[in-house]
């Protein structure tokens, strides 16, 4: 067995939304790795974190598992995508936590939430507007709130010195722009070798 298939198997918990986790592998809907999913509720049980705030909810998965990372967890979670949106509602709606999770139609990039306060981000949407989405919603944070951002290799793509394709290669060089502003900013930050990579922003 490889050390990361090791690592990968003791960082994984049984899945709580089976049929969920299903449906999304079943139509390749990308949701977050299953070990990186468990490394980021522990950081909401340790956080104390009681307001959450997602950029990208797909099909309300990973919303539901924050709702369910500690009692009285409430997540505000935004989707672009029409279809995304209604089977997250939908989902949202048959689950336990109906009432902790409030799904947001919007577009992130323009996206207002009012005079909202959120002691967690995490951002899981288009990987080439991380800077965006950062510096966006970082105005909506509360003092010492935990940022987390998912899929900071980009499958990959982030170490490929010899990228052909231009999309991906831009996509490729925003995320590594993105990725060295926030190691030379103030902030202090942690880049995870886990699931499709993590970066842990105080």
């Amino acid at each position: 067995m490889e050390l990361i298939n090791y690592v990968k198997d003791l960082n994984t918990n049984e899945e709580l939304f089976p049929a969920i986790h299903r449906y999304a592998v079943e139509n390749r809907v990308p949701i977050i790795d299953s070990d990186a999913l468990n490394v980021v509720k522990q950081y909401i049980a340790i956080k104390g974190a009681k307001n959450i705030l997602e950029i990208g909810t797909a099909i309300g998965y990973s919303a539901l598992h924050f709702a369910s990372a500690a009692e009285g967890v409430h997540v505000t979670t935004i989707e672009k995508d029409e279809t995304s949106h209604e089977i997250a509602r939908r989902n949202i709606g048959e689950s336990a936590y109906s009432g902790n999770i409030k799904a947001i139609l919007a577009d992130a990039k323009e996206a207002e939430l009012g005079d909202a306060e959120f002691d967690f981000l995490f951002i899981d949407a288009s990987k080439g507007n991380n800077q965006l989405f950062f510096d966006k919603y970082k105005e909506y944070l509360a003092d010492g709130a935990l940022i987390i951002v998912d899929n900071i290799f980009v499958r990959g793509l982030i170490a490929d010195d010899n990228v052909e394709n231009k999309n991906k290669r831009k996509l490729r060089d925003k995320v590594r722009a993105f990725n060295q502003s926030m190691k030379d900013s103030e902030y202090t930050t942690s880049f995870l070798n886990v699931g499709d990579g993590l970066l842990v922003i105080y």
